[in-house]
């Protein structure tokens, strides 16, 4: 099974770590095998997932811990779907106690401009149903919109770039990671973003 490049980054990012996790918007809970064993993981969704027991929660309107209650909180593709993603964040800083890690999709990639010029189509998470029920993103992230977020709401915040890694041949992973150093808004396929809280509270 192909996997998610940004896994493993995030694998690389706690490798030495050890506590308790939040996995937010956990689906099949493919985090959770990329953790150590020293992490105690806990995953969140809106609904129940097959194959995965987690809390049930609607990040919009019930998201409930209690503060410092997680030594590390996960949102992998979640925020975009968040109506206020500002407020969420700073619950994740205020339920963290070492760190909130981000990963947010760069929408402005050259393979999403590419399919948009050809197919008029940028996936199911933009099409226009009208259904409140539906996985669709809220908002319109690229690099520079998500930078200027972070800079805007947040002291200090990193930045690592994720590239895609699915049906690629291995030359186009290091060109656009060449590439992305001139044009990052074209080349990254999605941003990490680590923030902790003893920095931002």
């Amino acid at each position: 099974m192909w996997v998610d490049n940004k896994f493993p980054a995030i694998k690389k990012i706690l490798k030495n770590e050890k506590g308790s996790l939040l996995d937010l918007g956990c689906r099949d809970q493919i985090l959770k095998k990329f953790l150590n064993q020293n992490i105690n993981y806990t995953g969140v969704d809106i609904t129940q997932n097959k194959g995965a027991s987690n809390v049930i929660m609607d990040l919009n309107s019930d998201f409930r811990f209690e503060k410092n209650s997680f030594d590390y909180i996960a949102a992998v593709d979640v925020i975009e779907h968040i109506d206020k993603p500002l407020k969420v964040i700073n619950e994740c800083l205020n339920i963290s106690k070492k760190m909130v890690i981000i990963n947010l999709p760069n929408v402005a990639y050259y393979e999403f401009r590419l399919k948009f010029a050809l197919k008029g189509d940028l996936g199911k998470q933009y099409h226009f149903s009208g259904k409140k029920e539906d996985d669709k993103h809220c908002w319109f992230t690229n690099y520079h919109n998500i930078n200027l977020f972070f800079k805007k709401n947040f002291s200090e915040y990193k930045i690592i770039p994720v590239f895609k890694t699915r049906n690629k041949l291995k030359i186009l992973y290091f060109l656009e990671k060449f590439f992305y150093k001139l044009f990052p808004n074209l080349f990254c396929w999605s941003l990490i973003i680590i923030l902790k809280p003893s920095l931002n509270n």
